[in-house]
């Protein structure tokens, strides 16, 4: 068991006697909790309650993270990297310049999975409008900016637009009154991918199936999330072990201007912060063991928000499924089902088979 918290916490980089011996004495309080207060289970020790347990122990790992002492400091990010007036989606659009290694001081780069993706113009007003139309946007000013926002750790089934969705705001350690909203059945879910069908992702597909040479890709988890104030960051990783071969990608619709960067990004080897500015027609692209959190923010004052929608896309497989499942947070898709997932796979993008896209809007009468 202990061994298996090592390489859990470790999340498959390297670490010294030392500090392996420091990180599970450490860790033990946090395991005790994780298994003597499990999340509910059906009892009959299913998949989906197994994964549930161990989402549960990630989360404990990531929590001991957060107390470890971080260098910081205010080396300047590189910016200017990608150009996002070149997007044109055309078969001879360069990837390099579409997608880039974030980078600080002249070319640093202190985490190999983070990455920034310029964006179709045209993604921005349809997801924004979207949000605006469903209900989603006021929702949010309801939720973090008048309140009462929902307690840490509460999860709920809403709906917008006659569709079913689930908001969760996370457990109290994540020190924010950050809310995730996400589709709760394929219905919503392929709503929400004719939506970037619209806005050009499609195009955004091409780029990365292309970069990381994958075989295929398929946009499987979806939400938007929303923030108008955090205390500290809570280090976490979104994906793990997929073989780069999955990413999130956070797409900004809301930024407050004058406010300091958004995102708080963890070396690779747990010694240095980062941080990064968000702007509009650039996505930030997280992969395998990315450890990053919310920056600190309070824009309560002004009576604002930060909203983003997110984009989870991989090349799903035998291989990495299961890793795949542990990542996910919200209702749909199911939890523990790798089954489902699988039948899903190359949906939306594939290296051989260009009438792999996402789904288009139906003609409204």
């Amino acid at each position: 068991m202990m061994m298996c918290l090592i390489s859990l916490s470790t999340m498959g980089r390297p670490a010294s006697s030392s500090k392996m011996v420091l990180l599970a004495a450490l860790l033990l309080p946090h395991v005790v909790w994780a298994f003597v207060a499990p999340p509910p289970t059906c009892g009959d020790g299913c998949s989906s309650c197994r994964s549930r347990l161990l989402s549960r122990l990630q989360w404990t790992v990531s929590d001991y993270l957060n107390t470890l002492h971080v260098i910081t400091d205010d080396t300047v990010f590189d910016t200017k990297q990608v150009n996002t007036n070149n997007f044109s989606g055309d078969d001879d659009d360069n990837n390099d310049d579409i997608i880039k290694p974030m980078s600080w001081g002249g070319g640093n780069r202190i985490s190999k999975n983070m990455y920034h993706v310029a964006l179709p113009k045209a993604l921005l007003q349809e997801l924004r409008t979207y949000a605006n139309d469903m209900g989603i946007t006021d929702f949010y000013r309801g939720l973090i900016i008048d309140g009462p926002s929902y307690n840490p750790g509460q999860e709920k089934s809403v709906t917008f637009q006659q569709q079913n969705w689930m908001v969760h705001r996370p457990k109290s350690h994540w020190k924010s009154n950050m809310h995730w909203l996400s589709p709760a059945d394929e219905t919503a879910h392929d709503d929400y991918l004719t939506i970037l069908s619209s806005g050009g992702f499609d195009q955004v597909l091409d780029s990365i199936g292309a970069y990381f040479n994958l075989d295929s890709l398929s946009a499987y988890h979806l939400s938007f999330i929303g923030v108008s104030q955090c205390e500290r960051g809570f280090i976490h990783t979104d994906v793990n072990d997929s073989g780069v071969m999955a990413f999130n990608l956070i797409i900004p619709l809301m930024l407050v201007e004058g406010e300091g960067p958004e995102l708080e990004i963890l070396s690779d080897d747990e010694t240095t912060t980062r941080y990064y500015q968000y702007e509009y027609n650039v996505a930030s692209m997280i992969g395998d063991g990315a450890l990053h959190a919310t920056a600190s923010c309070d824009y309560m004052s002004k009576g604002e928000m930060r909203l983003c929608a997110t984009v989870y896309v991989g090349d799903i497989t035998a291989t990495n499924v299961r890793n795949l499942l542990m990542s996910l947070t919200q209702a749909y898709p199911p939890v523990g089902n790798a089954k489902h997932l699988l039948d899903r796979a190359g949906d939306h993008w594939s290296k051989t088979d260009i009438s792999k896209r996402l789904p288009v809007p139906m003609m409204k009468n």
